[in-house]
């Protein structure tokens, strides 16, 4: 068979020439592990760290945390790094993700704003 005969990815073989799948070839997995996983460590957060998780939830930066907490800004970017290595994530960006899943099913789907009632 030559490569124009090969057939396609939607044709249920590989793409031409390459003999590969791409990603979108395949189904997405019905339930990733490592998310549940994750969200299983956020108890582990001190109380303090989750006043800070929520606010990443919602984007803030650590001057924005800082500000809200009465803290120092180096203080807030501890109390970060301290949330990565406790739910063993790579970013500020993947535990803003974690902490907005963590609020929706907190609060049956509804965010709450990042700026507090007086």
């Amino acid at each position: 068979m030559s490569t124009a005969q090969t057939p396609g990815p939607h044709a249920g073989g590989p793409g031409p020439a390459t003999g590969r799948h791409l990603a979108t070839d395949r189904p997405a997995p019905a339930h990733d592990r490592s998310w549940d996983a994750v969200m299983a460590r956020v108890p582990l957060l001190s109380e303090r760290e989750l006043d800070v998780f929520h606010l990443l939830a919602r984007g803030a930066s650590n001057r924005t945390v800082a500000a809200r907490l009465a803290i120092t800004e180096r203080t807030a970017k501890a109390h970060v790094a301290q949330i990565l290595s406790k739910l063993r994530v790579e970013s500020r960006l993947q535990a803003g993700i974690v902490g907005f899943a963590w609020e929706t099913r907190s609060h049956g789907g509804r965010h709450l704003p990042l700026q507090q009632s007086a």
